[in-house]
């Protein structure tokens, strides 16, 4: 049987019918009755009664293994069978009545307990809407961006929300998983209801089982495609997505952005002129602690690149490397990206008006601002 197929076509065990029961009633109940006679033997005042009883309840223990195995080759269900052998070896007659009040109950419960395939599958139930239509309704709606703020309010319904509506946020992040939503998902394994955590723990193993599964069609293309660049950067850029996700420990996220550095570097090898590529690979290097490369491979996009982010992380890279003329002069050299006048986010808006501010003291010629490199230095320290 093709095990790849058997998780979602043979049901479970708990889900099988429990063939053979009448023969492992008569069977307990039978047993039961000899090894109490036995027992009963044990206790008479019969001259050496104590090791007889042993002996016929060994011998008793034997038969039941020997139809056990009978109802093996029969292809029965064992479970409850081997409950019983199991279960009259230390215990004798009350392990044989253990075994049947056990076969009640669960004859009982069975009849309306839920599968464990079927609940499974209805923690994270098939989403029917077609991507290209899910992303025209969010678009209409104006919520394309929704997932940024989504973030903050799966993480509060996580800490303050009921338990049903911790499982449906975890429901929800399975299905659309993005980075921003890993503090909802660790909420949930942390969390104090033990349904929660299980189901937390399923989305995860899924989430993750998902980017291995791409990352294995991803490899495969890329190995046959003969240093295709638009492969090696599609392998490339799902790891680099597969390590940021948050859900992998440090060794193994240095390890997948190790590897996407690679895939990186050689589709851009293949394929110098990509820009976008280009910004990646400089995005992760930066990541990775590497500057100097990083630097390297932004600067040739400087005076050609459209994109403020280029510009933003190769002036992130110059400050690590400490080459504070240069990330001066980066203002003034695409002054229609940085400027005054440009649409920048808050936090780096503020501090490139610290670094314009020094560039304006170094070259204004006011005494005691000291050395140009140094002074930009203090000013964005402080």
């Amino acid at each position: 049987m093709n095990t790849g197929g058997a998780s979602l076509s043979w049901p479970p065990a708990a889900d099988k019918p429990a063939a053979g029961t009448g023969d492992l009633l008569a069977c307990g109940l039978l047993a039961g009755l000899l090894d109490a006679g036995v027992v009963a033997v044990g206790l008479s005042a019969v001259p050496f009664a104590a090791p007889l009883a042993l002996g016929l309840h060994m011998a008793l223990c034997a038969l039941l293994a020997l139809w056990l195995r009978r109802r093996r080759d029969r292809d029965l269900d064992l479970r409850l069978s081997g409950l019983l052998l199991v279960t009259m070896v230390p215990l004798g007659p009350l392990g044989a009545a253990c075994t049947l009040m056990t076969a009640g109950l669960h004859a009982l419960f069975s009849r309306y307990a839920t599968g464990f395939q079927d609940w499974y599958l209805s923690l994270f139930p098939d989403d029917e809407m077609e991507p290209a239509q899910e992303l025209y309704e969010l678009i209409v709606s104006g919520r394309e961006t929704a997932h940024l703020a989504a973030a903050q309010s799966f993480t509060d319904v996580m800490s303050v929300g009921t338990p049903p509506q911790k499982q449906a946020v975890i429901a929800l992040v399975a299905r659309h998983f993005r980075p921003a939503f890993t503090p909802a998902l660790k909420a949930g394994l942390a969390d104090a209801d033990p349904s929660v955590r299980v189901q937390a723990a399923t989305a995860t193993a899924r989430v993750e089982h998902e980017f291995n599964e791409r990352w294995l069609s991803l490899d495969a293309a890329a190995q046959s495609g003969h240093d295709d660049p638009e492969a090696l950067a599609a392998l490339a850029r799902h790891l680099d997505d597969y390590a940021f996700c948050g859900l992998l420990d440090t060794n193994r996220e240095a390890e997948i952005r190790e590897k996407a550095l690679d895939g990186y570097r050689r589709a851009l090898d293949l394929s110098p002129d990509e820009d976008g590529l280009r910004l990646d690979l400089g995005r992760l290097l930066l990541r990775c602690g590497l500057p100097s490369e990083a630097a390297e491979r932004l600067e040739p996009l400087v005076d050609s690149t459209g994109d403020a982010r280029v510009l933003f992380w190769y002036a992130e890279s110059l400050f690590r490397l400490g080459r504070f003329a240069e990330l001066r002069a980066l203002q003034s050299r695409r002054p229609e990206l940085l400027g005054d006048e440009t649409a920048l986010p808050d936090t780096l808006r503020d501090v490139f008006a610290l670094w314009r501010q020094g560039e304006e003291g170094r070259t204004g010629g006011g005494e005691g601002c000291g050395d140009g490199n140094d002074g930009g230095r203090r000013e964005i320290v402080a």
